[in-house]
């Protein structure tokens, strides 16, 4: 849980209330028992996403992340996992960076691409999952 200050701090820098409001929560971010499918991305700023999915008749049912990184990673973490939650493998597969920006409302520029990251790491994912059905 933030506190006040850290909430202050994050919203100065440019994150929307609510992004706060997902980091705050720590929405979809744990670990997976048994997931149908799991990819781990790191980008160039050397922040690092896992991703595990759970899919059941191709419907992504459940997705829950692990990171070593920044709150900007973690808020995007969080909006692609509330994004592809529900829907089919290919509905997600078409999830694009704006996509995860749009849903955060506002993040700082130069946290943009750890909404990529998020992209590249579910793309990584839902490939696994095709090769493997």
């Amino acid at each position: 849980m933030l506190d006040e200050t850290r909430k202050q701090l994050l919203e100065a820098m440019g994150f929307s209330r609510k992004a706060i409001s997902l980091l705050d929560q720590g929405l979809n971010m744990g670990v997976m028992d048994n997931p149908t499918v799991q990819a781990q991305h790191q980008g160039t700023c050397g922040d690092i996403l896992m991703l595990s999915l759970r899919i059941d008749d191709d419907q992504i049912k459940d997705a829950l992340y692990e990171y070593i990184g920044c709150a900007g990673l973690q808020a995007c973490a969080s909006a692609m996992t509330e994004l592809i939650k529900g829907h089919t493998v290919m509905e997600a597969g078409k999830l694009e960076i704006n996509d995860i920006i749009h849903y955060l409302e506002s993040i700082p520029q130069q946290k943009y691409e750890c909404a990529e990251i998020a992209q590249n790491t579910l793309r990584l994912a839902l490939e696994r999952y095709s090769k493997a059905n």
